[in-house]
């Protein structure tokens, strides 16, 4: 069976999302939840075989903490998770809100298949990234039991989220690093 036929989609996000506080994280975890450049440069840079597995991509309706941090409430959107791996091995799950209506002049954003959504929002000269907020996931959230059913380890994890401007349409993008991320001790 195909690996993103394993899990139930949606996963999601939703969490106590907050600004980091550089000063409360150890610095291996530091290194990766803040690290303003592209997640998908660094975990290429990590390694040589680098994937996306898309787990899920609908349209819908976020969560009610996913249109705050958009700063628009009611409207479908597209829901993208997707799990980045190296050699094989899944490292960060990652949730997408694009809001699809807005993005029209923009449409390789909402039908990425198999590419990093990372590689085209960073490569673009009209993206703007917002502040990084960061939050703790427990072992029983949605990606706590999706890390225990690709590792086979049960732990709280870590992640960080940041809206980003492209042309003017706000695009939200969640990555929840995953046992074998150097982030964990």
């Amino acid at each position: 069976m195909p690996l993103s036929n394993q899990f139930s989609f949606p996963i999601g996000t939703v969490a106590d999302w907050h600004t980091p506080n550089p000063t409360q994280l150890a610095p291996n975890r530091r290194d990766w939840l803040l690290d303003a450049g592209s997640l998908t440069a660094k975990l290429k840079a990590h390694h040589d075989s680098f994937s996306v597995t898309v787990i899920g991509q609908n349209e819908g309706y976020a969560e009610p903490c996913e249109y705050a941090a958009l700063g628009f409430t009611g409207e479908r959107v597209t829901i993208r998770e997707v799990l980045l791996s190296l050699d094989g091995k899944p490292w960060v799950f990652a949730r997408s809100i694009l809001p699809h209506l807005r993005l029209r002049a923009n449409p390789e954003l909402t039908h990425l298949g198999d590419q990093p959504l990372g590689e085209h929002l960073f490569t673009r000269t009209d993206t703007t990234a917002g502040p990084i907020q960061i939050a703790e996931f427990s072992a029983t959230s949605g990606a706590g039991m999706l890390n225990s059913q690709l590792h086979h380890c049960s732990h709280s994890l870590w992640g960080r989220r940041r809206v980003f401007s492209v042309a003017g349409t706000q695009i939200l993008v969640s990555e929840v690093f995953l046992s074998p991320t150097p982030c964990y001790p």
